[in-house]
């Protein structure tokens, strides 16, 4: 039975220490959502809740300043029933007043300004109904506080104060008819309209008719309220209040929605972070096998020449080989293997020239045909000697271009070692220059083993060589000569490509721009 083995990659443990912590706790928060909304909504209620509370507060304060104002009048002068009327003069939200001792709150109304007979059948009526609350009024008063209790009357918009008040000294249970609509009106729509600002929608709505009385909306009627509450003073009106915009729930829903996607751009960050910290530590990796690839072919490449030169040079220092046909034979393996050293070694230097960007280039007016006309001159013995025949065939008409010499001819020349050393049985390379509008090639083909498609766009990076297939095979490499080749025809303006198949062979084209 064959065994599956799972590999684990450096991905596998940043997920562990870096994105499973932050998505945990991703998914922790959206489970809590609910329980955040009720928190919001509760802290948000409270707040509500205090505004309303303060508007119930600043209607029993106007109330109680009355109060304190009735009793500060002087009741010996005049008739008390136009004493009354003056105060309700400057105080027109409230209608009627009338008084009886306090000890006798079944006796005759001593202070009196009702003038309508149905009015006040109502109260009277009210009256012998809230025995039990003008009890407590009374008690609170004994007790040293002054409880003022408001109450509904059965004739639309008005209400009743029931207070213990002290009138020339003695001690009178009272009672103020305001008009309802008034006091809302006149005392606390203003104090409203200050508190609800551009923060928050107030209403005032009839319960018993569900009519909407005041809204800071000027008068229309938003469409929801948070929250309600009866104004202690006239039980059948409730104060509402909805924050402009947007309902508790949403502002809730809006806050826990912003931390989720706080907390999902932190686990993108992560995540990109992840991936930038795996790639770099995953190309230092690669560096760090390129370089010692780079070292070991580049030992292997210089190790090889050395060896025949050393080989061959001990030999002929030992006077071994007597026939001068031989001797130059061995002389000519010197030389062709000095020379391929020196061509290794000046990939070497000009490469490292390129990086530290000390490399100088001397551009001239050339005619590209005598340059290759140069290398095929200086290249051919390394051909010959490999076996290798090349068909040449040059364009005559090629326009003059800027360029140096120097560096195209090593460009070409690093095309053809390749050319050579990625051959099998077909030896034979051609080489031709045209001209295609505005540039000219050259171009170096082979019918070597060719080069895997998904490989072709990383033969120009430096130290690159394939690592799987017949290609890793064939031949070992430093890895540099189409990076040289690629940079000098960048400084040129230029651009170098490859058309390749594998086991038919590779065309690469230096192509150079036309100054015009």
């Amino acid at each position: 039975m064959q065994k599956v083995k799972l590999k684990i990659g450096p991905w596998f443990f940043i997920l562990i220490l870096l994105i499973i912590p932050s998505g945990l706790y991703t998914i922790l928060e959206l489970s809590a959502m609910d329980d955040q909304e009720e928190l919001y909504e509760g802290i948000y209620k409270n707040q509500l809740d205090a505004v309303l509370f303060s508007l119930n507060q600043y209607a029993d304060d106007n109330v109680r300043a009355w109060v304190n104002d009735l009793e500060k009048l002087d009741w010996e002068v005049g008739p008390k029933k136009e004493i009354y009327k003056n105060w309700l003069t400057n105080n027109p939200q409230c209608a009627y007043i009338f008084s009886l001792k306090a000890d006798n709150i079944n006796g005759e109304i001593e202070y009196l300004t009702i003038d309508n007979p149905a009015l006040e059948a109502d109260i009277k009526s009210k009256f012998e109904k809230e025995q039990d609350n003008i009890g407590k009024i009374i008690t609170y008063y004994n007790e040293g506080y002054r409880k003022i209790m408001g109450f509904d009357l059965d004739i639309e918009h008005y209400s009743m104060f029931l207070f213990i008040s002290q009138l020339n000294g003695e001690k009178y249970l009272s009672s103020m008819i305001v008009d309802s609509r008034r006091f809302i009106s006149d005392i606390l729509s203003p104090r409203m309209q200050r508190i609800a600002g551009e923060n928050f929608i107030l209403t005032v709505k009839h319960i018993s008719s569900g009519n909407m009385v005041f809204s800071t909306l000027l008068n229309t009627t938003p469409e929801s309220i948070t929250d309600e509450q009866s104004i202690w003073l006239l039980p059948d009106y409730s104060i509402g209040i909805q924050p402009k915009g947007a309902t508790i729930k949403d502002v809730a829903k809006k806050r826990a929605y912003n931390n989720i996607l706080f907390l999902l751009l932190i686990d993108v960050f992560l995540l990109i972070g992840a991936w930038f910290f795996y790639r770099n530590i995953k190309r230092e990796i690669n560096l760090a096998k390129i370089k010692s690839d780079f070292v070991s072919n580049v030992s292997h490449e210089i190790r090889t020449p050395l060896s025949l030169i050393s080989m061959y040079a001990e030999t002929l220092k030992m006077n071994r080989i007597t026939e001068e046909d031989k001797k130059g034979k061995y002389y000519n393996i010197i030389y062709r293997e000095a020379q391929r050293l020196s061509g290794i070694v000046n990939n070497i230097l000009n490469f490292s020239r390129i990086e530290s960007g000390k490399r100088q280039f001397t551009f001239d007016l050339i005619d590209i045909n005598d340059v290759l006309n140069d290398v095929m001159t200086n290249y051919s013995y390394r051909l010959e000697s490999k076996g290798f025949t090349a068909k040449v065939e040059l364009c005559d008409d090629l326009p003059m271009i800027k360029g140096d010499s120097e560096a195209i001819n090593e460009a070409i020349t690093n095309l053809l070692d390749n050319a050579i050393k990625y051959s099998k049985e077909i030896k034979q390379i051609e080489i031709y220059t045209k001209k295609v509008k505005d540039s000219i090639h050259i171009g170096i083909k082979d019918f070597g083993i060719g080069i895997p498609t998904k490989e072709q766009k990383h033969i120009f990076d430096k130290f690159y060589r394939v690592t799987k297939g017949a290609l890793a095979l064939h031949a070992k490499g430093s890895g540099l000569g189409l990076s040289i080749v690629n940079h000098v025809m960048q400084v040129h303006k230029g651009k170098v490509t490859v058309e390749s198949e594998e086991s038919v062979g590779s065309t690469f084209t230096l192509v150079f721009p036309i100054q015009k």
